[in-house]
């Protein structure tokens, strides 16, 4: 009789794990979008942000995608980040960079009435958004053609008047925090050489002095 009890018991559970992991991979290919909040709601944000890329990848909405991109940055996933950003910035003159434009313009115009923070004079998602990308592209630079080519997006997608929330700032800002000399030199002389922005700009100014330092 025991022997009964004990091969139920076993089959019920068995049947319940069967039937729950079936559940969770229906919910995980149905339901993406539904699977990343819970993930999040755990603390568990890469797998969130795998969620949401393949919410975007069903539905083809921007938001998703950038929002993998954005939580694989922010937890040094950066292989994974910087291709998800290639696939959200798009390649110059194609419809994704123009998509990409059009999207960013969309998120200044719905963070109108958001509170900014005050160290951020002027709020422009483009300008985050890259310069988070910028953040990626240093850590993944290796050769001294990559690096200059991290110095060259962040400068072309920064203002001539600089602003706190530049690309050419979070990027300047990162290489100072690992105390790389090297690139910071590098990307002094190439803001120089470029002539790009307003030499009397505070923030020009103070960008130059930190990475003097």
């Amino acid at each position: 009789m025991k022997k009964l009890v004990l091969k139920t018991a076993l089959i019920t559970f068995g049947v319940t794990l069967v039937l729950a992991v079936s559940l969770f991979g229906i919910v995980s290919f149905c339901a993406p979008a539904m699977m990343m909040r819970f993930c999040e709601s755990l603390g568990l944000d890469n797998i969130g942000g795998d969620y949401a890329y393949q919410e975007y990848q069903n539905t083809k909405q921007l938001d998703y995608l950038a929002h993998s991109f954005e939580v694989a940055a922010e937890n040094g996933s950066f292989v994974v980040a910087e291709d998800r950003f290639e696939e959200f910035y798009g390649e110059e003159g194609s419809a994704r960079r123009q998509e990409f434009s059009d999207y960013c313009t969309l998120q200044n115009t719905l963070s109108l009435g958001d509170s900014i923070p005050e160290e951020i004079s002027s709020y422009d998602y483009r300008r985050i958004v890259c310069g988070i990308a910028s953040r990626v592209k240093y850590h993944l630079a290796q050769t001294d053609d990559q690096k200059s080519a991290v110095c060259a997006f962040a400068i072309e997608e920064s203002p001539a008047a600089l602003t706190a929330e530049s690309p050419v700032f979070a990027l300047a800002l990162e290489a100072i925090g690992e105390r790389n000399g090297a690139f910071c030199q590098m990307l002094s002389e190439r803001i120089s050489a470029e002539g790009k922005f307003d030499r009397s700009n505070e923030h020009y100014q103070n960008l130059i002095k930190f990475l003097e330092i």
